[in-house]
């Protein structure tokens, strides 16, 4: 990348973080080295428009835009893709779990039962439990 690259791409970045993208805007895949988009960036943010639904795009460890959405509840897109996971098998589901912000709705058994690669269930997350009943600590 570029010098111009990355002053467009920090420029794309800050008007995300601020909700200040343009109505418009279609380039929510452009990435920084690490892989974090413009989209990721505005998800984290909770700007991401009403129509949106490129739920995953992902970073190099495979955090899709899902994932970061979540922490603040993705309930007004009608988000049904509770089972998109990481390189790690950690599921948009454990994330809203995480974060309690699991739509009320939340109700199908085979979600609570998602786990990731070393055995941690939405519901063992939900209930802050890593599964064997010692509590759960996330960085």
């Amino acid at each position: 990348m570029n010098g111009l690259q990355k002053f467009y791409l920090q420029k794309l970045f800050k008007q995300a973080r601020e909700g200040t993208l343009p109505p418009d805007f279609d380039e929510w895949d452009l990435s920084n080295d690490c892989g974090w988009t413009v989209a990721h960036v505005a998800a984290a943010k909770d700007h991401l428009p009403p129509d949106f639904d490129q739920w995953d795009i992902a970073n190099i460890a495979g955090c899709a835009v899902a994932h970061v959405a979540a922490i603040n509840g993705l309930s007004r897109w009608g988000f049904d893709r509770w089972d998109m996971s990481d390189k790690y098998g950690w599921s948009v589901a454990h994330t809203a779990a995480w974060h309690r912000k699991l739509p009320d709705d939340f109700d199908r058994l085979e979600l609570w039962e998602l786990a990731d690669d070393d055995g941690i269930t939405v519901r063992d997350v939900y209930n802050g439990n890593d599964g064997t009943g010692r509590r759960l600590k996330l960085s």
